[in-house]
């Protein structure tokens, strides 16, 4: 908490004086004593299924709007993380490997269900690898903290991140963008919008191709080790044959193929120089394996809404495919040790069926669905030995160690929720509930050079299911000011993990949290100022964690509970007509319960949990006039997390500075833009070698770009 009033609190001090100064540019008093209001934008969400003002919705709710998303230059789900407060994000390597996202405390792990799920107009993208998505054609972005299994078809127990495309519409519609940056990064996108039959049909096409050279430069070889290309499109054909029935069928493909197999950096510079030889910089390494990483990615989905006299009824459909690949040099030096590989093949459906109230039914809202998912996951990982270790063991160069495993979940789920409204609608009552029925199947097998070194494991299963209740009340003061509390169980899923020989260790039990909130929404139309805090408690039992269970078998294991609570504000307001200023902060401590590492024999009881930064913050200056000049600068502050549950590996606090200026016209736009300017190193994840000691992957270094926008 220290360490947050040192380095948060500036964030809060300039968000204050910013009030102050607004007070005397707006809100004057007039000469009949009035006082001139500011006419705050409704902010119109659907986090909760229904259209309706963030400010009304009885918890916390983060958006960046598309204006936002452009502003900020938002080009990826990996970049979400730096202007929402308690989330962080990052790859635990490539891009086709899984994402490590972390809400309030609560995070993804390898294996198993991912805690905060990923939702695209609808469908989720809730594995742990479908979360380094290229952004574009964004309406909005909508993160939600905490449970949310009472409103949405696939459960998720510590928030979701809600992504809403732009739709098709009833006027023609065209523009593309050019941008090129350092790095040799260059870029193309486009957007085109066709009504095909009056009022009836409309199609809309997005798409972008991006390069860019990696970051990290290979001493060894002489390259890069993490060049990047990305392909991305959106299909979209929406259909009202009647003014109460549509179809909205979307077709979206995401592929990208980096040159770079996890491209780590050591800590210890000083250590890898005495092992390799090497000096290397903050952004250098030697390997003599570059590896690569792919990913190619297709989802079809269909939604249906039919809209009846007293209720509306929703259907949303989904296939998705996916072929995950990534190899890299595992000893993370120049000396033909070891190779690491890991494929993975998905295939999902799922099926959403809802039933709701009328948006414009204020007294009484309500919901219920039923959900129905199917994941099939066929695993491919392990090591191939390089030259030294071959000819120590008298075997062919690039024999492999794997483990195949097929990984079956299929999830079944019906859910409600509903709010009445007393007294002339100022207080709310809101209760939910959401039965969950999970399947889990494992076979396995583990061989070297094609033969069996472990008995296969065949037809390995287990069911869970649970009772999610949710409780809120709310009250709203006035139409500016609403307090509200909330209660919560939030629950993920047992399941097996996909590389381990004994079918006693493979599988972990649910993880079952209890989320408590207290939050304030506020608006003062006087300032133009919107002001919201919240304070939050979760209780986590049977924690999920990856363990290292000896030197050679990583399993998953509910290893102990884990404490965690904290709080969050957000603000945002003009302090001119043409300047405006946003900020957040965010504070969690999360720390575990009694924990006893079964290798060291450590117990981590009441260290913080790994991989959680302790505080977030951030605050952006916008300035937009009516000639079309535009700037933007932004300031971002990072607390202090930990890499190992000992509480030993620290990333240290770190601030980022970014800024965009610019010329804007109707037709046409031009932005030169920077980020990490001060290019500041800094580890989002990584692992610890017992050579090497800790190597991992960096945020990105300094960047700039100039990018140019055409719309017909």
């Amino acid at each position: 908490m220290k360490e947050v009033l040192c380095k948060g609190l500036p964030v809060t001090v300039i968000l204050v004086f910013g009030i102050l100064f607004a007070s005397d540019a707006f809100g004057e008093t007039n000469e009949d004593e009035t006082i001139d209001m500011i006419e705050l934008e409704t902010i119109t969400v659907t986090a909760q299924k229904r259209e309706e003002d963030v400010q009304k919705v009885t918890e916390s709710i983060t958006v960046l709007s598309d204006t936002f998303v452009e502003d900020a230059q938002i080009e990826s789900t990996e970049d979400i993380w730096h202007y929402v407060p308690n989330l962080s994000t990052s790859n635990a390597g490539s891009r086709d490997y899984w994402s490590r996202i972390r809400v309030r405390g609560i995070s993804n792990t390898a294996f198993g269900d991912p805690a905060v799920s990923l939702f695209i107009d609808d469908v989720s993208y809730a594995g742990v690898y479908a979360f380094n998505s290229a952004l574009f054609d964004i309406e909005r972005i909508e993160v939600l903290k905490g449970p949310q299994g009472t409103l949405y078809g696939k459960n998720t127990s510590g928030g979701a991140i809600n992504i809403v495309t732009k739709s098709p519409g009833d006027t023609f519609e065209a523009k593309a963008g050019v941008e090129a940056g350092n790095f040799d990064k260059r870029e193309i996108s486009g957007v085109m919008n066709a009504p095909l039959l009056e009022d009836k049909l409309y199609f809309r096409l997005a798409g972008l191709y991006s390069t860019r050279d990696g970051y990290i430069k290979n001493l060894f070889t002489g390259g890069d080790v993490d060049n990047r290309e990305t392909i991305a499109g959106t299909a979209n054909l929406f259909f009202t044959p009647t003014d109460h029935l549509s179809f909205d069928l979307t077709f979206r493909i995401h592929d990208f193929n980096d040159d770079g197999g996890f491209p780590m950096v050591a800590r210890d510079k000083s250590r890898y120089q005495m092992v390799t030889g090497f000096a290397t910089d903050d952004f250098e390494t030697a390997t003599d394996f570059i590896g690569e990483s792919s990913s190619k990615n297709q989802t079809t989905s269909l939604r249906m809404s039919y809209e009846l006299d007293n209720f509306d009824l929703v259907s949303v459909t989904a296939y998705r495919d996916m072929d995950n690949e990534s190899s890299l040099d595992a000893d993370f030096m120049p000396s033909e040790m070891f190779l690491g590989f890991n494929a993975v093949e998905s295939e999902s459906i799922s099926q959403e069926l809802r039933i709701q109230s009328k948006d414009s039914d204020e007294s009484f809202k309500w919901l219920a669905g039923a959900y129905y998912s199917n994941d099939e996951k066929d695993y491919e990982t392990g090591y191939k030995l390089g030259r030294l270790y071959a000819d120590m063991m008298g075997v062919p160069i690039y024999t492999a160690d794997m483990h195949s495993a097929a990984i079956e979940a299929e999830d079944m789920a019906v859910f409600g929720q509903g709010t009445v409204r007393f007294f002339s609608d100022a207080l709310g009552l809101t209760a939910g509930l959401r039965y969950e029925r999970s399947k889990r199947a494992l076979d396995h097998q583990h061989t070297f050079d094609g033969f069996p070194v472990a008995a296969p494991i065949n037809d390995l299963e287990e069911t869970y299911t649970e009772l999610l209740p949710k409780l809120a009340l709310d009250y709203r003061v006035n139409e500016d000011i609403m307090a509200y509390a909330s209660v919560a169980r939030g629950y993920k899923a047992g399941g097996f993990a996909y590389a381990v020989d004994d079918p006693a260790l493979a599988g972990f039990d649910p993880e079952i949290s209890n989320a408590f909130e207290l939050g304030l929404k506020t608006e003062f139309p006087e300032l133009g100022l919107r002001f919201n805090v919240a304070g939050f408690y979760t209780k986590v039992d049977d924690y999920q964690d990856r363990v290292q269970r000896d030197i050679m078998t990583v399993i998953q294991e509910n290893v102990s509970d884990a404490s965690i609570y904290g709080f969050e504000l957000e603000a945002s307001m003009p302090l001119s007509e043409t300047l405006s200023l946003n900020g957040f902060l965010g504070y969690t401590h999360a720390e575990y319960g009694d924990y006893l590492d079964r290798l060291t024999l450590v117990n981590y009881k009441n260290n913080r949990v790994s991989q959680i930064p302790e505080y977030d913050s951030g605050l952006f200056l916008e300035y937009r006039d009516s000639f079309g000049l535009f700037a933007r600068a932004e300031v971002q502050m990072f607390g202090s997390s930990y890499f190992d549950r000992a509480n030993t590996i620290k990333q240290s606090p770190y601030t980022l500075f970014n800024m965009k200026v610019g010329y804007e016209q109707d037709t046409w736009d031009i932005y030169l833009s920077g980020k990490n300017l001060t290019d500041k190193q800094y580890f989002l994840d990584g692992v610890v070698d017992p050579t090497l000691g800790f190597v991992g992957t960096v945020g990105e270094p300094r960047t700039v770009s100039l990018s140019f926008n055409y719309r017909l």
